[in-house]
């Protein structure tokens, strides 16, 4: 079965998880030493392809609760000619208005990575906690901080 084969039948059905592993590896046992080896790597290639599905499906779950969201007032999303990218050192937010970039830490990553699943100023600060440990007690004041520096060179919106 090729990959695109299995992408639309995956979106047709709403099923990302493949069942058919488990039949070959029953094929294959009892059988001749080259079909055992065959089954393995059809084997090998179904699970390659199911993790590469099930992260497709978490990551597009993921971007859409922006947009299932979105509607409702006084929900922060970036404005919208920012571009989001996040990068081995944290992020960048690109304007292309004015073709500035800024470099994000993996902090101010993580504050846009809130902004963009929905959180409002209110709730930011509490995500933030659940996620990471604030030893210092300043998290909720830098984070709003650096919120209110996006708004001010417009860069998120509510």
């Amino acid at each position: 079965m090729s990959y695109e084969t299995l992408v639309r039948r995956s979106w047709k059905s709403g099923d990302f998880f493949l069942r058919d592993g488990e039949a070959c590896e029953k094929a294959a046992s009892g059988v001749a030493p080259a079909l055992a080896r065959e089954s393995i790597r059809r084997i090998q290639r179904i699970q390659r392809i199911q993790r590469e599905m099930e992260e497709i499906a978490k990551r597009e779950a993921a971007e859409a609760a922006p947009c299932l969201c979105a509607h409702r007032e006084g929900i922060m999303k970036l404005a919208p000619f920012v571009k989001f990218r996040e990068e081995k050192f944290g992020a960048v937010l690109f304007e292309t208005r004015s073709e500035k970039v800024y470099t994000l830490s993996p902090t101010g990553a993580a504050v846009v990575r809130e902004v963009l699943s929905g959180a409002d100023a209110k709730t930011l600060a509490e995500r933030l906690k659940g996620k990471y440990e604030d030893t210092s007690g300043s998290m909720e004041k830098e984070a709003l901080d650096f919120l209110a520096q996006l708004r001010e060179k417009g860069l998120v919106t509510e």
